[in-house]
């Protein structure tokens, strides 16, 4: 039964808070102390979607969600986090209920070090939202949820941070591999489409060294290990079937950002080079290199009103168009390998623009994102509107559309476009 996975995986999350909490302090005053001393947090959502994030045909999609946190002091140099989630997509449908175990970590302090072990969500990047160093924890982009952040998946890692004035080393190993969740378009038989994810047994590994608490924030990184978005191409053509494998190749990423506050205005700077496996870009089934780039800048008006800039560009390294693939169907494969990868230009310039406000003493939200590539004119426009109604209740209003031509990024993601609301209990 489907009801009973959501009531052991509540358990699951449960259990090891409450476990710690009753060996360190006895529960003399029932459940809601041994919530307390768990610091146990979460919601209860339930919302509307016009359509689904996963390029089909599904439509008016009533969810539900639960979602729960415990964050429970083990001792003074210690603690623990637990969150997960269990949700179903389409009401109607008990197949569609699933559960998420986000993060599952300990952390420890020892002396000028900080010793983080387990599934953990790790982000990097200072720049608004669009994140070229941000490569070692998966995403789902199909999840119905108006908050990016709840995208994120952790990943099992072990993150050792040695912290010297305001400089901070970070050393990390990654057992693990959690692909990005992204939408595919399935196509009609014969053509099929399989994913093989990479032997987790192999290791991949991170550092950064990061300054934090100057005029300029900034920090330098590199990573070694597996993409996160897979690669699509030919695997096997029959004469009744045709077969496209996506495979996550290795990646190395050498990256930096920066940030500082001039006035009433934030400037941001974020970089990353990305060297693939197809150096010299003769591989149509396999990203090239590539450069991403990110600046802008933001400024608060009169009191909440905050206004946000972006410049990107990618520079594509050994770039080769897909156009000029003699064999029909490898061009076919190859053309839409690039749209999804974002490769089917050289270079590509755009601007993201985000503005956001507050009124009714910060209980109404709004803000529009958007994002414009200005090379093949596509782009995404995502209003939200948030009220908190109570101290516990809030509605959410919104929207995600793309728009753009199919052989673009953007415009690839037609079929997304979708209107939402949502009502959430926070405990």
């Amino acid at each position: 039964m489907r009801w009973r996975r959501w009531a052991l995986l509540v358990a699951a999350l449960l259990s090891p808070a409450l476990a710690v909490a009753e060996e360190t302090e006895p529960p003399r005053e029932g459940l809601g102390r041994l919530a307390q001393q768990a610091n146990l947090t979460g919601s209860i959502r339930g919302g509307y979607w016009s359509s689904s994030r996963d390029l089909d045909d599904r439509e008016h999609l009533a969810t539900a969600s639960l979602w729960l946190k415990v964050a429970p002091k083990l001792w003074p140099d210690a603690s623990l986090l637990i969150e997960g989630r269990v949700r179903n997509e389409d009401l109607v449908h008990e197949e569609a209920t699933d559960g998420a175990l986000r993060e599952a970590y300990i952390d420890v302090a020892i002396g000028p070090v900080d010793l983080r072990l387990g599934r953990q969500i790790i982000v990097w990047g200072r720049a608004d939202r669009i994140n070229p160093t941000d490569n070692l924890s998966p995403r789902d982009f199909t999840l119905l949820v108006p908050d990016d952040d709840d995208q994120r998946l952790g990943t099992a890692a072990i993150k050792a941070t040695y912290h010297v004035g305001s400089l901070a080393l970070s050393a990390l190993w990654l057992p693990e591999f959690r692909p990005h969740t992204t939408p595919i378009r399935r196509p009609a038989p014969p053509v099929t489409i399989r994913e093989r994810t990479p032997d987790s047994t192999l290791g991949q590994w991170a550092t950064r060294i990061e300054q934090t608490g100057k005029a300029v924030d900034w920090s330098v990184s590199y990573f070694d290990g597996f993409d996160l978005s897979p690669d699509g191409g030919l695997d096997r053509v029959t004469p009744s079937s045709v077969e496209v494998l996506l495979r996550h190749h290795r990646i190395r990423v050498i990256g930096a950002d920066a940030a500082a506050t001039v006035g009433r205005y934030g400037l941001r700077a974020e970089a990353a080079y990305t060297f693939t496996e197809d150096a010299r870009g003769d591989r149509p089934d396999v990203k090239n290199p590539f450069f991403f780039l990110v600046l802008g800048g933001d400024r608060t008006f009169i009191e909440y009103l905050n206004i946000n800039v972006q410049y990107f560009t990618r520079v594509i390294s050994g770039y080769r168009s897909p156009f000029d693939i003699e064999d029909a169907l490898r061009r076919t494969v190859s053309i839409q390998q690039a749209v999804v990868a974002n490769q089917l230009d050289r270079v590509q310039h755009g601007v993201s623009l985000r503005i956001s406000d507050k009124w009714l003493h910060e209980t109404l939200e709004a803000e529009l994102a958007s994002a414009l590539s200005l090379t093949r004119l596509d782009y995404a426009l995502r209003p939200k509107v948030t009220y908190a109604l109570t101290d516990r209740w809030k509605a959410i209003l919104g929207a995600d559309v793309f728009r753009g031509d199919r052989r673009s990024f953007f415009g690839n993601l037609r079929d997304n476009t979708t209107a939402y609301a949502e009502l959430r209990w926070s405990f």
